[in-house]
C-alpha cells in the first residue's frame, strides 16, 4: 500500500511519531526550523478505512474550516453514491434492480461507472465492476460466504461459478448519456461492485474541490490511494512510500517522489482464502475466468495523473500477471512496479516497467 512520508528540513529534527494510516506507518518527522511553515492536517474515518489530507497555506481558521467542508461533501457523496456496505446507497438499490429497464442514475455514480467500463475496456476485461457475484462466492463483500479471510471455507464448485458469471461481464451494464444519464444490466443477477475504483474518484473529487478553494500544494489520501498537487512545505515533490506486501506488520519497500500524480498499489497479500485442506486461495479473482488468480505476483502499485484510473488499474495488473501486465504498461507507458513473492522468506523480485524509474526516490 501507499504511505505518504511528511518531512521536514534537516535542522534539529527529530522523530516523534509512528502513525498508524490505516494501511501503513508513516513517520513524522518534526523540524525546529520556524521558517518552514506547518500544514494543515485533516484526518478521519471513512469507507471503511481513514482518509488523510495535508494542505499547505490553509492557515486560519476559516480557511481550515473551508477545507474540512471541501473533504466532508466529497465522502458524504461517495457514501451516499457509491457503497455497497450501505443498504440505502445509490448503488446498492441499483443492484436489487431486476426490471431490465434503463435507470437513471447521478452524476457521481455515472462517471464512476463510465470510467470503470473505459479501464475495462482498455485492459480486456482484467476490471470489472460486474464481478460482485463472484466475489460473494469466494467469500468476499457483503453477503460473503465467510465473515474473515482468516476463517476457513469451501471454495465454490465449478457449477455455482459458471451460474455466477452468467450475471457478470462489463459489456453487459449498457451506460447512455441521453435523454438522461442513465444505466441498465442485460443479464439477471448482475451486482455491482466499484470498491475498486471508488477511493480513486474520492480523492480526485477532493482534490478538485481544494483547487477550487485555491490551494495548489496538497496530498490526499484515503486507504493508501494517494494523489500529491505542488510541493511539500519543505520543497520539492511530495514523499510517499510503497509498503512492502506483509501479512503482518508493515515496513517500506520503495520511496517515491511524487509531482503532480497519483499512485495506488492493490495487493494479495493481507486478505485470502484457506479451505479445509489448507489451500490458499488470493484475494484477486479474475472477472474473465471467475477463479482466483495464482502466481508469484503478490503486488501492483500504479502511478497516474488521477486516482481514479491509478486504483483501477493496479487491480487490473494484479488479474493480469507480471508477464502480461508488464508488456500492456509498456505499450500505453504506465509507471507500474510489479511486486512477487520469492522461495525465501521475506524475499521480493521487483519488476519495473521503464516508466516507472523517473518516479523513485
Amino acid at each position: 500500500m501507499i504511505v505518504p512520508v511528511h518531512a521536514r528540513p534537516a535542522c534539529h529534527f527529530r522523530a516523534t511519531a509512528l502513525r498508524s494510516l490505516v494501511i501503513g506507518l508513516a513517520v513524522v518527522f518534526v523540524s525546529a526550523c520556524p521558517r518552514t511553515p506547518e500544514p494543515a492536517q485533516f484526518a478521519g474515518p471513512t469507507m471503511g478505512t481513514t482518509y488523510h489530507v495535508t494542505v499547505t497555506g490553509a492557515d486560519s481558521l476559516q480557511e481550515r474550516r473551508a477545507v474540512q467542508s471541501a473533504i466532508d461533501r466529497v465522502l458524504v457523496e461517495t457514501e451516499r453514491h457509491l457503497s455497497t456496505y450501505n443498504d440505502t446507497s445509490e448503488i446498492a438499490l441499483f443492484n436489487l434492480d431486476e426490471s431490465g429497464s434503463w435507470q437513471n442514475v447521478s452524476p457521481t455514480l455515472f462517471a464512476v461507472l463510465q470510467e470503470a467500463h473505459d479501464v475495462s475496456e482498455i485492459t480486456g476485461g482484467s476490471f470489472d465492476v460486474t464481478v460482485a457475484p463472484l466475489l460473494k462466492l469466494w467469500g468476499y463483500g457483503p453477503g460473503s460466504v465467510v465473515a474473515s479471510g482468516r476463517k476457513t471455507f469451501a471454495p465454490p464448485t465449478s457449477g455455482q461459478l459458471e451460474q455466477a458469471r452468467t450475471s457478470v461481464g462489463y459489456a453487459k451494464l449498457e451506460l447512455r448519456r441521453a435523454p438522461r444519464m442513465s444505466v441498465r444490466k442485460s443479464a439477471s443477477g448482475m451486482r455491482l461492485t466499484v470498491d475498486g475504483i471508488a477511493p480513486g474518484y474520492a480523492v480526485d473529487r477532493i482534490s478538485s474541490g481544494l483547487r477550487v478553494l485555491g490551494h495548489t500544494d496538497f496530498i490526499v489520501e484515503i486507504g493508501g490511494e494517494v494523489r500529491a498537487a505542488g510541493q511539500r512545505p519543505e520543497g520539492g515533490p511530495w514523499r510517499v512510500a510503497i509498503e512492502a506486501p506483509l501479512a503482518t506488520g508493515r515496513e517500506p519497500l520503495v520511496g517515491l517522489r511524487l509531482l503532480d500524480a497519483a499512485v495506488s498499489t492493490s495487493g494479495d497479500y493481507r486478505d485470502a482464502r484457506i479451505d479445509t485442506d489448507g489451500r490458499r486461495y488470493s484475494h484477486t479473482i479474475d472477472p474473465r475466468t471467475g477463479r482466483t488468480t495464482a502466481s508469484a505476483l503478490t503486488a501492483v502499485t500504479v502511478i497516474d495523473a488521477d486516482a481514479i484510473r491509478a486504483d483501477a488499474y493496479a487491480t487490473a495488473l494484479m488479474v493480469m500477471g507480471t508477464e502480461a501486465g508488464l508488456a500492456w504498461t509498456k505499450a500505453l507507458r504506465i509507471p507500474a512496479l510489479f511486486v512477487e513473492r520469492t522461495a525465501q522468506p521475506g524475499g521480493w523480485r521487483l519488476v519495473e516497467s521503464p516508466a516507472f524509474e523517473e518516479w523513485r526516490e
